[in-house]
């Protein structure tokens, strides 16, 4: 017989591949008057949920999460703090599209067809959301993602590897762009060890050579992924990406602040006008997410822009996770 310490109730699910467990019950209260306040709470009082639920063996090293909570601002309908198995997240895309089928479809929201409007309170600001129905399921999920923006294009040099260039942007998170010619390797996944390795490498040097700071909030000042890319002649798709980021980490999709910095990047430089679709596919799995630019905003002094964004995502299962206080692996672990 287990001696409980909590239980906790989550919907699995994945959006392109990529997976999220949806928390939707047994947290205790977490408190705060802003989303960072919950944030930072979470962080500094319940971390060891979030080891517990994603780490081994209970999860793995790329498994993500949302936890569900109240919201702080008018209008929202539930509050979202972004989790993976390795860090915190102030905005992500692939949890999002998680939330809103696993909110509609668990009728934890009211369903109205053909599309129902979520909006989720998060640490980057209000997420407004629309998911088209279909006798009780979701289809196609959009959402307007955090204001995002383009730094510019910096250089950069590497041990071993030598001088690149890469597009520094914003989307939720920074990323570093680099074209795969630079590296001269393809984007396949036969190549996926190999594009990894020198990911971590690249990631390992930049930010010691590049500063970054959001021009509102000084605490995202740290360059999270590399996206390597190639730009795509096929039709009906623009770019193929892969995302690379800690402990040797790679997405799955092409992850929604991906798609969102690859938008200010491509609007930046002239590839990419105001409402026009574009696709970017993930180079592991095939997976897709449309994009396009919505309108032009400020992000302080900094000029940017709100992109929107557009998947699906399904629910794997629904998960009751145990603590056990004799279990001397509670909290978890990663390899």
């Amino acid at each position: 017989m287990f001696k409980t310490k909590r239980i906790i109730q989550c919907i699995d699910t994945h959006s392109c591949g990529e997976p999220s467990r949806v928390v939707v019950g047994g947290v205790p209260r977490i408190i705060g008057k802003s989303m960072k306040e919950k944030y930072e709470y979470f962080k500094k009082n319940l971390d060891y949920l979030r080891t517990s639920l994603l780490q081994e063996p209970r999860g793995f090293s790329n498994m993500l999460s949302a936890i569900i909570t109240e919201p702080t601002r008018e209008g929202a309908d539930f509050g979202v703090i972004y989790t993976s198995a390795t860090q915190y997240f102030e905005m992500c895309g692939d949890s999002t599209f998680s939330v809103t089928r696993a909110l509609i479809e668990t009728g934890m929201v009211k369903t109205i067809e053909p599309i129902t409007e979520i909006s989720l309170d998060t640490y980057g600001g209000i997420v407004r959301i629309r998911a088209e129905v279909d006798k009780g399921i979701v289809k196609s999920i959009t959402y307007q993602s955090v204001p995002s923006f383009y730094l510019g294009i910096e250089s950069i040099k590497i041990p071993e590897i030598g001088d690149l260039t890469a597009d520094i942007a914003f989307g939720g998170l920074w990323y570093a762009f680099i074209d795969a010619k630079q590296i001269k390797v393809d984007i396949h996944p036969n190549n996926m060890g190999t594009l990894v390795k020198i990911g971590m490498v690249i990631l390992g040097e930049i930010n010691k050579q590049i500063k970054v700071e959001h021009p509102e909030d000084p605490r995202l000042n740290k360059i999270e992924l590399i996206t390597f890319y190639e730009k795509d002649p096929r039709l009906g798709v623009n770019y193929k990406i892969v995302n690379i980021y800690g402990r040797n980490s790679t997405c799955r999709s092409p992850a929604g602040t991906q798609s969102a910095a690859r938008a200010a990047v491509s609007y930046g430089k002239g590839e990419l006008k105001k409402g026009e679709n574009f696709v970017i596919e993930n180079g592991w799995i095939g997976s897709q997410h449309k994009a396009r630019v919505i309108k032009e905003v400020k992000i302080g002094k900094v000029k940017g822009i709100l992109p929107e964004l557009s998947a699906t995502a399904y629910i794997t299962g629904m998960y009751q996770a145990i603590i056990d206080e004799e279990d001397p692996y509670q909290n978890g672990f990663l390899l």
